[in-house]
This record gives C-alpha cells, sequence and structure tokens, in this order.
C-alpha cells in the first residue's frame, strides 16, 4: 500500500498555525501584548534552537549513511544551542565585551552564519 506524505507547504502552515496559536494563549494568561508574545516565541527558536540545528547538520550530514533522524537532529538542536550559546556569551564577557540584547543577538547571528558558511565549504569540497 502507497504511503501518504504530507506536503511540505501544509507542514509549513501548520506549524505557522501552531506558532500563532501558542501566542494567542501566552498573551491570554500572561497579559501582554500580542508583539510581545511573538518576540518570546521567535526570541526563543532563535536562541534555543537556529544554532543547533545548524550545527548538527555541520556534525551529521543529512545525505550520509551514518546520518541521524529528524527526531534525534531536534532534541541535539537544543542540546547544542543550550551548550554553545551560553558558552560563547560568557567567553565575550569574559574578555570584555558587555551583554546587552545587541551583542547577544549578534553573537548568535555569527554563530549561525559561522556554521552555514561552514556548510557551504563542506558542500563544496564534497562535490570535487
Amino acid at each position: 500500500m502507497k504511503e501518504l506524505k504530507p506536503k511540505p507547504y501544509i507542514i509549513t502552515i501548520g506549524i505557522i498555525l501552531l506558532l500563532f496559536a501558542i501566542s494567542y494563549i501566552i498573551t491570554f494568561f500572561a497579559k501582554i501584548t500580542f508583539i510581545e508574545s511573538l518576540r518570546i516565541i521567535f526570541g526563543s527558536l532563535y536562541v534555543l534552537f537556529l544554532p543547533g540545528f545548524v550545527l548538527s547538520f555541520l556534525f551529521f550530514p543529512k545525505n550520509d549513511e551514518s546520518s541521524i533522524d529528524w527526531i534525534e537532529r531536534l532534541a541535539l538542536s537544543f542540546a547544542l544551542s543550550i551548550a554553545i550559546v551560553p558558552l560563547t556569551i560568557f567567553y565575550l564577557n569574559l574578555i570584555g565585551i558587555r551583554i546587552n540584547l545587541l551583542n547577544s543577538f549578534l553573537t548568535i547571528l555569527l554563530i549561525i552564519l559561522l556554521g552555514l558558511v561552514l556548510l557551504y565549504i563542506k558542500g563544496i569540497k564534497k562535490s570535487f
């Protein structure tokens, strides 16, 4: 029997609707504005998920035979982000850079971009 797979755009729409539903729940119970609740949700994803997600593709490539499945990648993404982001910000504080919103944002962005650049370089080297 043929296995039915949901189309990618349906999954994307479902995730977006789920995030907005969570945002409305936070708005209702925490008595904050809708924009602030969106900031909490997307900021949490930015800090707690994206750096580890990029690094998980660096450590465990998707097209490798020893690749991990998606649930392991999700769990590893959170674990790597929780490990890497605070350590990086801690070391920046040790060298004298103040911890504020802008510096934290730029530090996490640098981690993500550095991981993406390394993935790009790794992909170029693999093609030769």
